[in-house]
This record gives C-alpha cells, sequence and structure tokens, in this order.
C-alpha cells in the first residue's frame, strides 16, 4: 500500500498543479497571442512530461528499481519549473516594452524541452545498466547462499556436538568465501555441490567419520575456489 502511493503522489501532484495553472492563466487577462501560446503550450507539455515520466519511474514493482527512478522524476520536476518560470515570462512579454517575435520563445523552449530528453535517455539507459548488473550479481552470489543454507540446516540435524562443531566450522568457511560465482569456477563448484550432497546423506546415516571427513574436503575446496576467484578479479 505504502509503494503504491509512492507511485501515485508524483503523478497527483502534477495533475492538481496543472488544474491550478489552467485556473490561474485563464482567469488573469493576458494578451492570447503568439507568446502567449507558446509560454502555455511548452508548460502545459511539461507538466504532461513529467507526469509520465513520474509513472514510469515509479512504476516498476521492485522498491529497488523505484529508487533508481528518482534521478529520472528530479530531472523531469527540474525542468517543469524552470519552464513554467520561462513561460509565465513569456505570457507577459507582451506587457513590456520589448518588440521580440514569439518564435525566439519556440527555439528557447525546443532546447530546453531537448536537453531535458537527452537527460532522461541517458539516465534511463543507466539504471537499466544498473538492473541487469545487480541481476547478474543475484545469480552469481545464489550459489554460496544456497550452500550456506543447506550446511544451516544440516547442523539443526546433528545432536553430537563434536560432529554439529565441523559442520558450523564448514558453514562458517562458506559464509566468509567469496559470494562471487564465476564460469570458470564451474569444475570446482560442481565439486562442492556433490560433496555437500553427500554429506547431507552421511549426516543422516549418522556417520561421523564420513561426515569429519568430508567436511576436511570441502574445507579444502573452499579453499581452493576462493584462491581461484582472487585470481579471476
Amino acid at each position: 500500500m505504502a509503494i503504491a502511493r509512492t507511485k501515485s503522489v508524483p503523478f497527483i501532484a502534477v495533475f492538481i498543479m496543472m488544474a491550478i495553472y489552467n485556473i490561474v492563466v485563464f482567469v488573469i487577462p493576458f494578451n492570447k497571442g503568439g507568446w502567449f501560446w507558446t509560454g502555455y503550450g511548452f508548460s502545459m507539455f511539461a507538466m504532461l512530461l513529467t507526469a509520465g515520466v513520474s509513472l514510469y519511474a515509479f512504476g516498476r514493482e521492485s522498491l529497488r528499481s523505484k529508487v533508481y527512478g528518482i534521478p529520472l522524476v528530479m530531472v523531469a520536476w527540474r525542468y517543469l519549473i524552470i519552464q513554467l518560470i520561462i513561460g509565465i515570462i513569456q505570457m507577459i512579454m507582451p506587457l513590456t516594452p520589448y518588440n521580440i517575435q514569439f518564435q525566439y520563445g519556440i527555439a528557447l523552449n525546443t532546447v530546453l524541452l531537448g536537453i531535458c530528453l537527452i537527460g532522461l535517455i541517458a539516465i534511463d539507459a543507466a539504471r537499466k545498466g544498473i538492473e541487469i548488473i545487480d541481476q547478474k550479481v543475484k545469480e552469481k552470489v545464489f550459489y554460496i547462499k544456497s550452500l550456506l543454507v543447506d550446511v544451516e540446516c544440516l547442523v539443526d540435524k546433528v545432536s553430537n556436538e563434536p560432529i554439529k562443531k565441523v559442520l558450523k566450522d564448514l558453514g562458517e568457511t562458506i559464509k566468509y568465501s567469496d559470494p562471487m560465482s564465476n564460469p570458470q569456477l564451474a569444475a570446482v563448484e560442481n565439486k562442492i555441490e556433490a560433496k555437500v550432497a553427500a554429506l547431507a546423506e552421511m549426516v543422516e546415516n549418522k556417520d561421523d567419520d564420513g561426515v569429519k571427513a568430508l567436511c576436511g574436503e570441502l574445507q579444502q575446496l573452499f579453499a581452493e575456489r576462493n584462491r581461484k576467484c582472487k585470481v579471476l578479479k
């Protein structure tokens, strides 16, 4: 529910601003010439763009994606504020002594919009890149986390204190091992997985000597894996 509110607040704020803006600009007797429609049109577009960017940025399901979307919303809101200020100045241009063609206003607003769009595209591309990296990191650290859970479950099944300590020591080794996996570690990691599976069978069969021996082999395999991880970095 809280995430849904976070998603809707910027969107609602923009439309409240849009309603107030329209009431104000049409109540005040501006000269409805080229300058007015230039400022009004680009300001309205800026509000719609900000609403769309807010919906897009906070429309993802994960909280992390929403956090990564904050820079997008910040750029959109900054553009909106600047455009509103420029738009108001442009609306009052006919009241000033300066005889400037409104086409210059269109050019200025177009440049400002272009800068905003380039910024939004660049930030969104960076966000997507970070999300892809995050996903790859999750996949790479899953191996160690999964093994740690398996060994911790074995600890709970054992009542023999010496064997329990051996398994806890193995769990500590796994816990503090390099969490990142790598395709080049496949051979040693496959051996580790096979031996952890064999360890589970030995625990079920209460083969204490086998558990001790296998934990020793796993300690050596993790030492080998950690050395290779350092080389691969």
